[in-house]
């Protein structure tokens, strides 16, 4: 059984862009490929989970997760992209490794600058490591387990999936001001259009907005609530030391190492003269 402690799971068609998820050597996450194309089992060699499904990418996840409690368990992070996020194993390791340091409960990953987008707040900012916000869209959301828990019902409520991104802070509020974040040191590009997947051919725009009026009345919120996309309320930046204290830390390294050395022989003296 594997001993990696996340997970990314993707409604991947013909066209997924997945596979360069894990093409390096050494990753700290699981894949779970939904498959919803026409070639059975085509991706089933590059993922620990495979499965062949049609549907809409988020009732189709909530029924999944649902059905397999175990999944939410077992692992202490889980990725929902879309598949057509390109990245790297390292850029996705990395992710889940800020996620856990900081202690989110759901982020996303930055978008770079040249991806297609429809929300400016989300591309990234070379500025900081992460930035603090209310609003996590659909596209990219990395839950912890117990957001997961908390936001799961929710994913078979809209059958496009508009209207998540505004709720899933609303059921998170106990976790704090802090708990949702983009993450700027791991950018990821969308590399297609905003408004040309399978989920606008085979729904068309006005029922995922039918999708979004019906999810915003059953949670009490209203287009207010999409202001939400526009604002940060705090990040973390990465702050170089000075120069001098750069020349200081070079010159006094290897005293250091040899103080560190000096005290280990010591302690072995001791734990000899003690047996």
């Amino acid at each position: 059984m594997t001993t990696r402690r996340n997970l990314v799971v993707v409604r991947a068609g013909d066209n997924s862009v997945h596979p360069g998820w894990v093409s390096g050597p050494q990753r700290n996450f699981d894949l779970y490929v939904s498959y919803f194309g026409n070639q059975p089992d085509r991706y089933a060699d590059h993922a620990e989970y495979h499965e062949n499904r049609k549907g809409m990418k988020w009732p189709v996840l909530g029924e999944l997760l649902q059905a397999h409690p175990d999944l939410i368990d077992r692992y202490d992070y889980v990725w929902l992209p879309d598949d057509d996020l390109v990245a790297d194993t390292d850029t996705l390791n990395r992710m889940f490794d800020l996620a856990a340091a900081f202690r989110l409960a759901l982020a996303q990953p930055a978008l770079t600058r040249n991806s297609y987008y429809t929300w400016p707040l989300l591309l990234q900012d070379p500025r900081y490591v992460l930035r603090y916000i209310r609003f996590i869209e659909v596209m990219a959301p990395l839950f912890d387990r117990e957001a997961l828990r908390t936001c799961l019902p929710s994913f078979t409520e809209s059958n496009s999936g508009w209207g998540l991104d505004c709720v899933w802070p609303r059921l998170l509020e106990a976790r704090g001001p802090r708990a949702l974040a983009i993450l700027d040191a791991t950018p990821v590009w969308h590399s297609r259009p905003v408004g040309g997947g399978e989920l606008y051919k085979r729904t068309g725009m006005n029922a995922a907005q039918d999708d979004m009026q019906r999810l915003f009345a059953r949670y009490g919120l209203d287009r207010s609530a999409q202001m939400e996309a526009r604002y940060v309320s705090g990040g973390v930046r990465e702050v170089g030391l000075p120069p001098w204290r750069r020349l200081l830390d070079a010159i006094t390294r290897p005293l250091r190492r040899a103080n560190a050395r000096r005290l280990e022989r010591r302690a072995q003296r001791k734990r000899q003269q003690m047996a």
